[in-house]
C-alpha cells in the first residue's frame, strides 16, 4: 500500500472527520475511546490521528469510504486469505502517530497472530519472540508488529525494522485525548503553510501559526454535532489574532465561491468549511464547524 505524504494525510483526515461527524449526528453512536491505545505510544509528540473504525462500520459509512467489498487489489485479497484479517470486519480502532522516523500505530481488533507470523515468514520476513517484521512496498518501508494486550497490536512502519518495539513504553504524552470518535492532533511545529497543501487547508494552518498545538475532534453540543477546534496560544492577544485570521479565511472561502456563482452547499464539504466560527477564550482559540442535517443524511443513506 502506497504511503501517503503528510499533506495528503491532513486533507484526508479533515474530510474523514466531517464524514464521521455526519455519521455520529445521524446514528448517535457511542465512540470506543482512544485512552487504551494512547497508553501504547512512547513519550514524545507528533501529528496523531484516531479513528473509531467500529463506529464507521456500524453506521454503514466504512463501505462508502473504502468502496465495495471485493474491489480490493489481488495482493490484498491474498493477504486476507492467508492471515484471516480483513480491516472491514476485524479492525475496531486505529491510532496513528506520524514522525520523521516513520509511523507508529496502535490498533484494536481481532488478529490471528500465528497466521500473521506465518505470512511474514512466507514473504521473507523475520520473527523474534513476539516481534515480526517484513519488507513493505519500498526499502524505507519496513513493517513491524507485536501484540500489545488483548485484541491490541502495536505496528511500526519506517526504515528501522524494529520500529514497533518503540511501542508499549507508556511514556509521558504531550496531550490528553478527547472523548471523541475521531480526532486529529497537530503539534505547533505542523501549524504552518507549506507547498503541496490544498489552498483551504493551507489558509487554515496559516491562521493557526504560533499556536502550541491544535486539536480537531467530532463533538456534540445539545442536538448539534460538529467538528470542534481547540488551539492554545501563548497569550490572549495572540489567541484573538488567530481567531481573527481564521474568521477572515472562512469569509474568503465564501467570497471565492460567490465568484464562481456558487453558494456554500450544506450537503457538501464546502458548506461545512464556510460555516466555521471562531473565538478566543483567554489564551485558547476555539472553532466550531456545524454538521448540517443535509450532510449527515447524505452519509446515512
Amino acid at each position: 500500500m502506497k504511503q501517503l505524504k503528510r499533506p495528503a494525510v491532513w486533507a484526508t483526515a479533515l474530510v474523514l472527520m466531517c464524514a464521521l461527524a455526519g455519521a455520529v449526528w445521524y446514528f448517535e453512536l457511542r465512540p470506543l475511546g482512544a485512552a487504551r491505545l494512547m497508553a501504547l505510544l512512547p513519550a514524545g509528540d507528533g501529528p496523531t490521528l484516531y479513528v473509531d473504525i467500529a463506529l464507521l462500520r456500524r453506521a454503514g459509512l466504512l463501505e462508502k469510504l473504502a468502496g465495495q467489498a471485493g474491489a480490493e487489489e489481488e495482493e490484498y485479497r491474498r493477504f486476507v486469505e492467508a492471515t484471516g484479517f480483513n480491516y472491514r470486519t476485524d479492525l475496531d480502532a486505529a491510532l496513528l502517530r506520524f514522525g520523521p522516523g516513520g509511523t507508529l500505530m496502535a490498533v484494536a481488533g481481532r488478529f490471528d497472530l500465528e497466521k500473521l507470523k506465518t505470512y511474514a515468514l512466507a514473504h521473507g520476513g523475520r520473527c523474534a519472540a513476539t516481534l515480526c517484521t517484513m519488507q513493505g512496498s519500498a526499502p524505507e518501508r519496513q513493517i513491524s508488529w507485536m501484540p500489545a494486550g488483548r485484541n491490541l497490536l502495536a505496528v511500526g512502519v519506517g526504515a528501522d525494522p524494529m520500529t514497533a518495539a518503540l511501542m508499549g513504553s507508556g511514556g509521558r504524552l504531550a496531550f490528553r485525548p478527547p472523548d471523541a470518535a475521531l480526532w486529529l492532533h497537530l503539534p505547533g511545529s505542523e501549524l504552518r503553510p507549506r507547498d503541496g497543501l490544498p489552498p483551504g487547508l493551507s489558509a487554515f494552518l496559516s491562521g493557526l501559526e504560533g499556536a502550541a498545538r491544535a486539536m480537531l475532534s467530532v463533538e456534540r453540543r445539545g442536538t448539534e454535532f460538529a467538528v470542534a477546534l481547540e488551539a492554545p496560544a501563548a497569550t490572549p492577544a495572540q489567541a484573538g489574532a488567530m481567531a481573527e485570521r481564521l474568521t477572515e479565511s472562512t469569509q474568503m472561502l465564501t467570497k471565492l465561491l460567490a465568484r464562481e456563482n456558487r453558494k456554500p452547499d450544506p450537503a457538501e464539504l464546502s458548506g461545512i468549511l464556510a460555516s466555521g466560527t471562531f473565538r478566543a477564550e483567554g489564551s485558547v482559540v476555539r472553532g466550531w464547524w456545524p454538521i448540517p442535517a443535509a450532510f449527515a443524511e447524505r452519509f446515512g443513506k
